[in-house]
């Protein structure tokens, strides 16, 4: 395997100017990509030239290991483009990391291929209904399940697949690598918001063997990880309190496309049984307008904060405690929350016209909700989970997702 000197990777900055030019084709294919509940494959090809499914690929394959704040800011060009993309190539991006628990030569076909879009999905862990079955044979493993919601999987070549492997014991939880074309595809995915990402479920048609080769546990992506990190390959820190935070790029983009459609239109439109002959001379208007601006902005403020602290930690070749875990969890459901209700309180003020699917702002206020109430984004669910860390009742037992175990 040859590695890719620093001049071949691809670097941010450009990567961002390449989706700045995209941004009006992603726009107009927003609906498009509705309707399809998938990625367009025109738009997936002109991902792919641009370099945005190697944002999180390793390093030894080509990847260009960017920091935190670059894979915000590339998100966030991606959301105001079209939601829907940005989550996907986000998504997408996420389950890379699991590529550091498998052997070189497992992984290297995977990332070397002329495959065009991302190279790999991942799904399943948070819980056995989200999940599969794995008992181990000679040479490997007999895999079963059903794994639902497995976005990006429209688009790849390979999935990364959660499995429990004890009957009883929760802790007991692995990945599995197996090319997509050996799973059956569900044609399912069809929801009021993120139609497009192309989440559809997947699932073994019976017993599916996976060789031993590509079968993997958290205990030994943690170790794996460990071992190239004291090489100089390792991943940048924070994990997937890093990748949730990375993905508060999408809800301000979107966020940012909603106050400019609001504010391109506020002067074309009237308020139908009042006095005003356009919206922009309602005072109601300029409030919408400045208390929608306000959520942005501290959603902004809160992200960004987050963003330095991971990049900071990962200077200091620390990962995050805990605590600064929960923090960054907690952050993630506030930027959610605020850009969701920002985006609904524009299109509340847009008027009846504003719910004609031409319109694009009714599809980015979905796609925004949508958004929010992910599991990972809930924010009742992280402010009672702070609230219950600030009042000093530690050692709850919470569920996790199967990056934040650590089994045998």
């Amino acid at each position: 395997m040859t590695a890719k000197t620093d001049v071949d990777l691809p670097q941010a900055q450009e990567i961002l100017a390449r989706i700045a030019d995209m941004q009006p084709w992603l726009r107009r294919q927003q609906a498009v990509a509705e309707q399809q509940r998938r990625i367009p494959q025109e738009s997936v090809e002109r991902l792919d030239a641009a370099g945005v499914f190697t944002l999180t690929t390793p390093r030894r394959y080509g990847g260009a290991d960017f920091s935190t704040r670059e894979l915000h800011d590339i998100y966030r060009a991606l959301g105001a483009g079209c939601g829907a993309t940005g989550w996907m190539v986000w998504a997408a991006a996420g389950g890379n990391l699991w590529s550091f628990s498998f052997p070189d030569d497992v992984m290297a076909p995977v990332y070397q291929s002329s495959w065009v879009g991302n190279r790999t999905f991942a799904v399943g862990g948070t819980s056995r209904r989200m999940s599969g079955t794995a008992r181990q044979v000679d040479g490997g493993w007999l895999v079963e399940g059903t794994w639902p919601f497995a976005t990006g999987s429209v688009h790849a070549s390979h999935g990364f697949l959660a499995v429990f492997y004890d009957e009883t014991d929760d802790s007991k939880v692995g990945m599995v690598l197996v090319p997509k074309d050996s799973l059956v595809a569900r044609d399912d995915w069809d929801a009021m918001g993120m139609a497009a990402t192309g989440s559809q479920t997947v699932a073994t048609d019976g017993e599916l063997f996976v060789p031993e080769e590509r079968f993997s546990t958290p205990a030994r992506l943690g170790s794996r990880i460990a071992e190239l990190t004291g090489q100089g390959l390792g991943p940048r820190r924070g994990g997937l309190a890093r990748s949730l935070v990375t993905g508060t790029g999408v809800a301000l983009g979107m966020a940012d496309h909603a106050l400019e459609l609001f504010l391109g239109g506020v002067g074309k439109r009237s308020i139908p049984y009042s006095s005003y002959a356009k919206q922009l001379d309602a005072p109601i208007t300029h409030l919408t307008v400045g208390r929608a601006h306000a959520r942005i902005r501290a959603a902004g403020l809160v992200a960004d904060a987050a963003v330095a602290e991971l990049d900071r930690l990962d200077t200091e070749g620390r990962d995050p405690s805990e605590r600064e875990v929960l923090q960054f969890h907690t952050d993630v459901a506030y930027v959610w929350d605020a850009c969701s209700a920002a985006v609904e309180s524009l299109f509340h003020a847009s008027g009846a016209s504003a719910i004609t699917k031409r319109q694009p702002l009714q599809l980015i206020a979905r796609n925004c909700r949508a958004g929010s109430l992910h599991s990972a984004h809930s924010i009742d669910t992280w402010m009672e989970n702070a609230g219950r860390a600030l009042c000093g009742i530690e050692g709850v037992a919470t569920s996790t997702s199967v990056l934040e175990r650590r089994s045998v």
